[in-house]
């Protein structure tokens, strides 16, 4: 019976030897902890302080280097990450938060790299990207959103780099072959197809309305042209387009001569291509017959 509680005695003072210690009482040689002073590598828990006395973080080590849940705090109290690690380097599931507490981003790791899907939010709590790794290397769906949650960016990511899926560059190459042959209306669903697998790209909504206007059908060539410019405030060819476009919506009708007012918005896409940057003897040309020279006659009159 003496022997057990002689035991028991012992294996407490080991628990105590390994316990939790502050982080300024440990130094670290070659990569590893240890106490200050000692030659033996430290394994126990450590916690570091704010200088008012609040924990700043905690953590494990094993023979030295961290290892299990190291946690981190602000000042305020809430935590700023959460992260597993493995013989010294991050292993496991990761989390950063922002000051306020809300999660800032999340994601795995394995041996120190980035792997499978990450996701960032902002800090109302709304995801702003999700993003995929391979061992450390972005591939893979890509998204971006806004602060509403509405996707607004949309890659694949090959070895590091942005591109594409196979399947949109598929359609997407096919429908503008179809319109390059003036068979617009059978590369319409192609185009709508890549727009439901990508809908981000300003592109794609530019080349639907440019088969939209080659059918005649200027009212859904003017809507997508719309989105091409929202994606891309400051696309040239699609500013120039939309005021064609505009201008067609009447002499389509027989309307040859459509007044100033009905021609007001489309010499406004054309004076702002001009401002991007627009050459063409095309849009001179509409701003010349639909601009300045409906200007002219409303001023004589």
């Amino acid at each position: 019976m003496r022997t057990i509680i002689y035991f028991g005695l012992f294996f407490l003072s080991c628990l105590s030897a390994i316990g939790q210690i502050n982080i300024n009482e440990l130094e670290r040689v070659n990569g590893l902890w240890s106490k200050k002073g000692d030659t033996i590598t430290f394994t126990g828990k450590f916690e570091e302080k704010f200088d008012d006395g609040k924990i700043k973080g905690t953590g494990n080590l094993i023979n030295g280097k961290l290892d299990d849940l190291r946690i981190q705090y602000y000042q305020n109290g809430n935590i700023m990450s959460q992260k597993y690690y493995k013989n010294a380097y991050p292993h496991g599931h990761s989390k950063e938060f922002y000051e306020n507490g809300t999660l800032k981003q999340e994601g795995n790791f394995v041996d120190n790299k980035e792997n499978g899907t990450w996701i960032v939010y902002y800090q109302s709590g709304i995801k702003r990207v999700e993003l995929n790794f391979d061992n450390g290397v972005q591939t893979g769906p890509y998204f971006e959103f806004d602060y509403q949650g509405n996707l607004t960016r949309q890659f694949y990511f090959r070895n590091g780099k942005a591109e594409y899926s196979d399947e949109f560059m598929e359609l997407v190459n096919k429908a503008a072959e179809m319109t390059g042959r003036f068979v617009s209306k059978e590369a319409i669903p192609l185009y709508d197809k890549a727009i439901e697998l990508n809908p981000t790209v300003a592109q794609i909504f530019f080349n639907r309305g440019t088969a939209y206007s080659n059918s005649l059908d200027f009212e859904k060539a003017i809507s997508d042209y719309d989105r091409a410019i929202e994606l891309n405030p400051n696309y040239m060819e699609a500013y120039a387009n939309r005021g064609n476009a505009k201008i067609n919506t009447h002499t389509s009708k027989g309307n040859l001569e459509p007044t100033n007012e009905q021609t007001i918005s489309a010499c406004e896409d054309f004076y702002k291509a001009l401002e991007l940057g627009d050459k063409t003897i095309d849009t001179s040309d509409m701003i010349y017959l639909y601009c300045k020279k409906n200007r002219n006659k409303k001023k004589n009159k």
